[in-house]
């Protein structure tokens, strides 16, 4: 021990006499000899040696010397000695890495999977769930629904009368406005196409706090001349390039608006994630109601209200204030309603929880799913380097023996792994902004505000917190592991290899990567077994070789009813005519993507007690509709050639309607009819039964159907331009061939019908179906890819703790081997031992798994979060993987030749 104190002040002799020099040249590559001589012949051998090497070099390296003893005079006279050791340091950490090329690049690549992952489902939630809304003070904003408990329907927009009277009644907001959006037409200055358009009442611009890039909003003023338009800044540079646009004409539903206004590039309204009305707008147009609009009661329930909250107002205070005003709006109903068992609520709540609330469970889940692989690579990182650092023990002592003190060696592994962190989290990055553009096209037209996922301040800021956080992590780990053993231990033994604390931690590590696999691969299976659950379920649907599209007819030119039945009558006609074909049809809305009228309706059975009426959705079909979709009819018929062409009063209903409202009867036959049973709206007899469809999303129940063809509309419903309900069509034609063909045909029988038209949300059947369960396959891939990547991560970390284990113990297993050890009980031996480590972590992993898939109950189909099946299967699964990872060192272990083992050191 006294030789080691001598060299430790011989060695601060020199530094106080020449530091720099004898810094500068004193490296690694002298430590070998150093040791050596120091073990073997003593001190004064060991310090000559590098004394000698030194003096040989001071001259060549004196005037380099004198600059940098400036520096660093400099730095000491400011008193950064802390940043003068750091330079020093870095330097030294950036050699160390670069000598093990392949533990480096190891390393990056793990923490770059890790950070990678969590840095691109971060950037989803930043685009959904953090980044501003562009609004003023968007928390102080709620939206409004109005709800008839006694209806099927949970809750719906907001009529027009009704909204008169809440803009009379209320006194939560300081200002209120209606808005709702449909399809215009936009032509001229080039090809038409589809726009969709916000008609919203004057004050939500300034309600929202959004001013606008060029020009003005509307004003009150503009309710008498409704043709104005405010349009955005995406419109505004596709179809304007940019120009002078106050005052521009453009022509919507072929009729002429003037440009006022251009909102920023950042705006967007509606938001997509709410109920309703939620497609973000091209342009904005001035809301009028008419007469009519305004004094029909229980109609219309198709508008979106949203309001400011007073400054002293709270939300909880405004829903209750709300919740009162339904009671007294239905007392301006008509008596026929008012005196029906019905009930009117009105409910308000927080706009920011409508946007983002049914996202938020999924995006917090895969976020939680990330953060697992994260920790599951640093686990393995941290194994890395704690194996590196039993090789780099003697190089420690050497330092230790030199008078290194404790927290330079500290700062020296701290800045080792911040290096790896950051070259780490640069590349994750990188890849994390990679796999976002993997995100499924629907994804963006669904999540609110995933279009806009951008590489912005919070996700770069979010990425190099992560890599500090990281760096911290896997670099302390070692040092508490194994970095301060006995100096003199370690120099006098040259097979030293890490101590039992070292071995611990390793074998730690190596359960929690299991234990969060085993989570990960739960919370995967139950998501994949809910996600075959849902596109194994019956649609009511024939996908095979269906292609659909849609398209609008403006006001103009179809302003009458004569043009309007013309068009699909003979539209209808020549889709069914391309060859190919088996059959047309034209529908107001399609199955899945159900947006179909809701209408109260009275049906006649014995025992009406005239209370109000339920509400069913409503199709409005002409041609081979049920043929088309492959719909089946179980009872009765289709419509007639005569019902296609004829008002006849005939409609089809569907068999969850008919079991419903006639248990155990013949439906056939049986008659419904629009409205109260008061009303004067004719009756329609039920000629067949249709098959349910699913005609919201997957995994939702069918409702409640009714089928009318288009002959039985009013001629005053076509003229009338209120709703846009039938103006709205759906073509579909199903083929014998690929249905992709087809779609230079149908655009060419839209075209022959009326040129300027344009074609839009073309698609397959098929493809609509795989859009419907999007969401969920990208949940379960994601979570899948990320319960495959951990147990990747654990089964490399489990090989390299058994590979470390067998290096070390490899003069053991000779003797055992030497003294006539069975090669198998040796490998038995080391499966034991790596096996013992996975039923710990899976006893652990499955406590973690119970407790973590309750978050999941919401985003499974037909699934239990504690299923079984999964249960059982996940840890077979984990130990065959393990089985292998510990298979391939045991095998090496019992490979081993006695005498290489025991001429070892």
């Amino acid at each position: 021990m006294q030789q080691y104190r001598l060299s430790r002040a011989l060695y601060r002799l020199l530094i106080r006499a020449y530091p720099l020099e004898f810094r500068c040249h004193f490296r690694s590559d002298l430590e070998a000899d150093f040791i050596d001589l120091l073990s073997t012949r003593g001190r004064r051998a060991a310090w000559m040696l590098v004394v000698q090497d030194w003096l040989g070099s001071v001259s060549a390296t004196r005037t380099y010397a004198r600059q940098k003893r400036r520096r660093l005079w400099a730095i000491a006279y400011r008193g950064d000695t802390r940043m003068s050791s750091i330079a020093f340091d870095l330097p030294q950490a950036l050699r160390g890495l670069t000598k093990a090329p392949v533990f480096s690049l190891v390393t990056i690549a793990t923490l770059a999977l890790g950070i990678g992952a969590n840095s691109a489902i971060f950037s989803l939630v930043n685009a959904v769930l953090l980044r501003p809304l562009g609004y003023e003070r968007p928390e102080r904003l709620m939206l409004v629904h109005e709800t008839i408990p006694e209806s099927n329907v949970p809750r719906f927009g907001v009529s027009p009368a009704d909204y008169v009277d809440m803009l009379q009644y209320e006194t939560s907001f300081s200002s209120m406005a209606a808005y709702r959006t449909r399809r215009f037409e936009l032509s001229g200055g080039g090809a038409s196409e589809q726009v969709t358009v916000a008609q919203a009442t004057a004050p939500l611009f300034q309600l929202l706090g959004v001013s606008p890039a060029v020009g003005r909003t509307f004003t009150a003023a503009d309710e008498q001349n409704p043709q104005v338009a405010v349009i955005s800044h995406g419109l505004w540079q596709r179809r304007l390039g940019g120009a002078e646009v106050l005052g521009a004409t453009l022509m919507l539903d072929r009729q002429p608006y003037t440009v006022i206004g251009v909102m920023p590039a950042s705006f967007q309204f509606p938001r997509r994630g709410a109920e309703f009305n939620n497609v973000p707008a091209d342009a904005w147009l001035p809301l009028v109601f008419n007469p009519f609009e305004r004094n029909a009661r229980g109609m219309f329930f198709n508008h979106s209200v949203i309001g400011r909250l007073r400054d002293e107002v709270t939300a909880e205070r405004a829903a209750a204030d709300f919740a009162a005003l339904g009671p007294r709006i239905r007392e301006n109903y008509p008596a026929v309603i008012r005196n029906s068992p019905f009930s009117l609520i009105v409910t308000a709540t927080s706009f920011t929880d409508e946007i983002a609330g049914q996202v938020r469970r999924p995006l917090l889940v895969l976020l939680g799913a990330v953060g697992l692989v994260l920790l599951v690579a640093c686990a393995n990182v941290a194994n890395l380097i704690l194996g590196r650092a039993v090789a780099r023990e003697r190089e420690v002592a050497v330092r230790a023996a030199l008078g290194a003190a404790g927290h330079r060696l500290t700062q020296l592994m701290l800045l080792e792994g911040l290096v790896l962190a950051l070259f780490g989290g640069a590349l994750g990055l990188l890849i994390g902004q990679w796999a976002l553009r993997l995100i499924p096209a629907v994804l963006t037209t669904s999540l609110p505000g995933v279009m806009d996922v951008v590489l912005d301040v919070r996700v770069v800021g979010f990425t190099f917190a992560l890599s500090l956080l990281t760096a911290l992590a896997f670099s302390v780990i070692p040092l508490a592991g194994g970095m301060r053993r006995d100096v003199n231990a370690l120099l006098r033994d040259a097979r030293s290899a890490g101590g039992r604390r070292q071995h611990r931690f390793q074998a730690a590590l190596v359960v929690s990567s299991v234990g969060l696999a085993f989570v990960l691969l739960v919370g995967a299976g139950l998501l994949i077994q809910s996600f075959t659950r849902l596109t194994a379920q019956d649609t009511g649907l024939r996908p095979g070789h269906v292609v659909t599209a849609r398209v609008t007819l403006p006001p103009a030119g179809y302003s009458e009813p004569a043009p309007f039945r013309a068009f699909y009558h003979t539209v209808q006609q020549q889709l069914a005519a391309i060859p190919g074909a088996l059959s047309a049809a034209i529908a107001t809305d399609l199955p899945i993507r159900g947006d179909g009228e809701r209408r109260a309706f009275t049906p006649d059975r014995h025992g009406d007690t005239g209370g109000l009426p339920p509400s069913i959705a409503v199709t409005w079909v002409h041609g081979d509709y049920f043929a088309t979709f492959g719909i089946p009819i179980v009872r009765g018929r289709p419509f007639t050639a005569e019902e296609q062409a004829q008002d006849r009063g005939a409609v089809i209903v569907s068999a969850a309607m008919a079991s419903r409202f006639w248990p155990g009867e013949e439906p056939i036959g049986k008659r419904i009819k629009w409205g109260i049973a008061a009303s004067q709206a004719p009756w329609y007899t039920i000629v067949g039964v249709a098959g349910d469809v699913i005609d919201g999303p997957l995994g939702d129940e069918p409702v409640i159907h009714a089928y009318v063809p288009f002959s039985e509309m009013p001629d005053r419903a076509l003229a009338a331009p209120i709703s846009g309900l039938f103006r709205n069509l759906n073509v579909a034609v199903r083929s014998d061939i690929d249905a992709g063909s087809l779609l230079s045909s149908v655009r060419e029988v839209i075209r022959s019908a009326d040129p300027a038209l344009a074609l839009f949300e073309v698609a397959t059947l098929a493809e609509i179906l795989s859009e419907a369960s999007a969401p969920q396959r990208f949940s379960a891939t994601v979570l899948s890819g990320f319960a495959a990547g951990g147990l990747l991560l654990a089964a490399i970390g489990l090989y390299g703790v058994l590979a470390f284990s067998v290096g070390q113990r490899t003069r053991e297993i000779g003797v055992r081997l030497a003294l006539g050890a069975d090669p198998s009980g040796v490998v038995g031996m080391v499966l034991r031992q790596g096996m013992a480590l996975v039923v710990w972590g899976i006893v652990i992993g499955t406590a973690g798994a119970v407790a973590a898939t309750r978050l999941m109950t919401s985003l499974l189909f037909e699934t239990a979060a504690y299923d079984a099946g999964t249960y059982l299967t996940v840890p077979l699964v984990l130990v065959l993987v393990s089985l292998i990872a510990c298979y391939l060192p045991a095998r090496r272990a019992a490979s081993t030749s006695p005498m290489t083992a025991l001429r070892i050191d």
